[in-house]
């Protein structure tokens, strides 16, 4: 009977082993989602944005912690649709809409507050703000408010931000109320600050002049882990940087500041 060499017999052992070994150790890594392809959630197409008039009720001041039912509204609101189904943003143009913002700053009316509202839609025109809101992602999701002071001259035509509070035209204070039910099944609002429901208020700014015009850029920004920096601490609205995120939308908008 025919038999292997004792050398070539430990040699193919030690192979078989070596193969056997390695099959056993090696696992497949499971592929990651990555949520800059997949974000959860549909892409807000058309964005609908209604400033509505409204003054602070006496005794109220103007704050990160204040309540909607710190201000008296009136019926005085301005909308602003943009449409980007097309690949580029567009006003919607008619009746019920306008293509810029006009404003009072406190220096000609003490007190007056304007109710920012966002509502989102997607290229087929269905609401997706509960998409925003959900329990998985409503963690992940702030809108910044962001002054254009002007452009750079370099070539790159880059915005230039203000980069600090002293130097905006305006505060702006999340005012987030959205629906939520217990696991009783009862219902409260949730105060979770995302910017779609906010107040904004015109002010001289602590140096500089008081503008006739403001430029802002609002980001909808989509944070792939949380937008929480601490337990309960957000950025402030007007940050520019925004590490771990990416932008949903893009928008700019313009106001014009009557100041007397």
């Amino acid at each position: 009977m025919n038999r292997l060499p004792l050398r070539l017999r430990f040699g193919a052992l030690a192979v078989l082993l070596v193969a056997v070994l390695s099959s056993c150790g090696k696992t497949t890594p499971k592929v990651p989602t990555d949520e800059r392809q997949n974000k959860g959630h549909d892409q807000p197409t058309i964005a609908q944005l209604t400033l509505t008039q409204g003054t602070l009720k006496a005794g109220k001041t103007f704050s990160a912690q204040m309540s909607p039912d710190d201000v008296e509204l009136d019926r005085v609101h301005q909308t602003i649709e943009l449409d980007q189904s097309s690949g580029q943003i567009k006003y919607t143009e008619g009746a019920g809409y306008v293509r810029r913002f006009s404003v009072e700053s406190t220096t000609k009316v003490p007190n007056r507050v304007y109710l920012l509202t966002i509502n989102y839609k997607t290229a087929t025109g269905e609401s997706m703000d509960a998409q925003l809101v959900s329990d998985e992602q409503i963690n992940r999701h702030q809108h910044f408010f962001k002054q254009i002071l002007g452009y750079s001259t370099d070539g790159s035509n880059a915005p230039i931000f203000a980069r600090y509070k002293e130097a905006l035209s305006y505060d702006y204070a999340y005012c987030d109320r959205i629906p939520r039910k217990q696991s009783n099944g009862s219902e409260y609002l949730d105060a979770n600050p995302v910017g779609l429901s906010g107040f904004l208020m015109f002010a001289k700014p602590a140096n500089g002049a008081e503008p006739k015009e403001v430029t802002m850029l609002i980001t909808l920004g989509h944070f792939f882990n949380t937008k929480f920096t601490s337990a309960g601490s957000i950025r402030t609205f007007y940050s520019t940087v925004l590490p771990g995120a990416d932008s949903d939308i893009n928008m700019t908008i313009h106001f014009d500041v009557a100041t007397n």
